[in-house]
């Protein structure tokens, strides 16, 4: 973490870029039916688009984790967010459905360089609640490029057919690209020495770390489902417009005021994790048992603002476990979006063989219990 005040440019660069990755990740699910129709697909395909993407994020931790003990996060946050944007530009020109994939795999690599280097160089800049604070904000970022896109996208089928889904990312991702540029020359966000000296199997073998992995699992699963699936699940209820938006609008302030939650309440990052998992817990199970009704408008709402919660407290929490933090959330990254990478096929093979999503919000009641042990773990491995 840098004791020197960093320049705005350097301070606001990693949220510009992650907006624009938010977009390309989840703008797609706004319109279903466009995919569904345009490659005569199922859901349990369109399950897949989510999924390309998550295993090459997975892969990218290693050398991410690798890069960033070598040189300075804003470096390669140009040369990641540049790589993201035009690889995006290319998706809407797939002819078919596997070269989608192909595409979005091939995207998700670049992706995952920004995702995980974004995060350590926030690490570098803050510490304490300041940290936190940044965390959620990012994450929150994230989740406002996804919102953006559900509101768009559907206006881009209409007006082009289908070109801008992806390549709008590029646009997004200009500002970010400038502000990094402007601030190539940078030192503060450099390793530290005892980073480097640091061994990569303590990061590997350290109980915090692991925990919050877990935690990460439950987090992340939860909320790619729910971002990928939100729009076909309101649309089997008859709900139209733009309330798929507005959940993932709910997302980003919860995971922008997630890590703000620390710095105006006596509340500690593990207790966040514990009780925002717990009330997903009873969130999904509700909604695998309740009949229609409003109920099953509303809960959507509230179980996505429980799930989004924790980011910012997660990252921090793996950060601070080691002098090694960018191997640290490198590692939290990878592991909870290797899990995460089945759900979404899951989820579509349920919607498929049953017409619902019941079963699928019981498979995140499981992880969400599993988040709400880790984090209380965590808290007595600290003291």
């Amino acid at each position: 973490m840098s004791h020197t005040t960093p320049p705005l440019g350097l301070r606001v660069a990693p949220h510009l870029a992650i907006v624009s990755m938010g977009y390309v990740m989840f703008g797609y699910a706004g319109v279903p039916d466009f995919y569904l129709s345009q490659y005569d697909i199922g859901y349990t395909s369109f399950g897949l688009m989510l999924s390309a993407i998550l295993l090459p994020l997975v892969l990218a931790q290693w050398p991410a984790s690798r890069l960033v003990e070598r040189t300075t996060t804003t470096r390669l946050l140009i040369v990641a967010t540049v790589a993201q944007a035009g690889l995006a530009s290319t998706v809407d020109f797939a002819p078919t459905f596997p070269t989608v994939l192909a595409l979005r795999f091939l995207w998700g690599i670049a992706a995952g360089l920004v995702l995980s280097v974004g995060a350590t160089h926030i690490a570098r800049l803050y510490s304490g609640d300041a940290a936190s604070r940044q965390q959620g904000v990012y994450g929150g970022m994230l989740t406002l490029g996804g919102a953006f896109g559900f509101l768009i996208t559907p206006r881009l089928v209409t007006a082009t057919g289908g070109i801008g889904i992806h390549a709008l990312g590029t646009l997004i991702a200009v500002p970010a690209v400038g502000a990094l540029y402007r601030n190539r020359h940078d030192r503060l966000t450099g390793p530290s020495e005892s980073a480097s000296e640091t061994a990569g199997g303590s990061v590997l073998t350290n109980p915090v770390v692991i925990l919050a992995s877990l935690c990460y699992v439950a987090a992340i699963g939860s909320y790619l489902t729910l971002s990928a699936f939100i729009t076909s699940y309101f649309e089997d209820l008859g709900v139209f417009g733009p309330l798929n938006a507005l959940v993932l609008g709910v997302a980003t302030l919860g995971r922008a005021s997630g890590g703000s939650v620390v710095v105006r309440f006596p509340v500690t990052d593990p207790k966040i994790i514990a009780g925002a998992s717990a009330v997903a817990v009873l969130g999904f199970g509700t909604l695998a048992a309740a009949p229609a009704g409003p109920l099953r408008v509303v809960l959507p709402l509230l179980v996505m603002l429980a799930v989004s919660l924790p980011f910012g407290a997660i990252y921090n929490v793996a950060a601070d476990a080691t002098a090694s933090e960018g191997s640290a959330l490198a590692m939290v990254i990878a592991i909870g979006n290797l899990v995460a990478l089945v759900l979404p096929v899951v989820t579509g093979s349920i919607r498929d063989a049953t017409g619902g999503y019941e079963g699928a919000f019981l498979v995140l009641v499981g992880l969400n219990t599993v988040a709400v042990g880790s984090a209380v773990l965590i808290t007595r491995t600290r003291q």
